[in-house]
């Protein structure tokens, strides 16, 4: 399996959120992670996802200090997706 680091992006390609965007928040073992949103999905509450069931790209978050799950907010998370997964217009998804 790929490990993802935290503050990477990923897309999810399997269940009811298929085609959504998240950030890693943290890596839970070989096989599963916690991705947030800032929104549907806030760091208070990541949701655990399987890592076969994600695509992932090298790009990733970039903040003033490394990312640390215990300091990240819902507002760091959402405007970093804003930056990494820009709306188009043809685009059924929010980020």
């Amino acid at each position: 399996m790929v490990d993802l680091k935290p503050g990477q992006l990923v897309r999810s390609l399997a269940g009811r959120d298929k085609g959504k965007h998240y950030l890693v928040l943290q890596e839970l073992d070989e096989k599963y992670v916690l991705l947030v949103d800032g929104r549907r999905r806030p760091v208070a509450r990541p949701k655990k996802k399987n890592k076969a069931h994600l695509q992932h790209y090298e790009r990733g978050a970039e903040f003033e200090a490394p990312f640390d799950p215990d300091e990240v907010t819902d507002n760091q998370v959402i405007e970093s997706l804003k930056r990494l997964v820009p709306v188009t217009g043809d685009s059924e998804e929010e980020v």
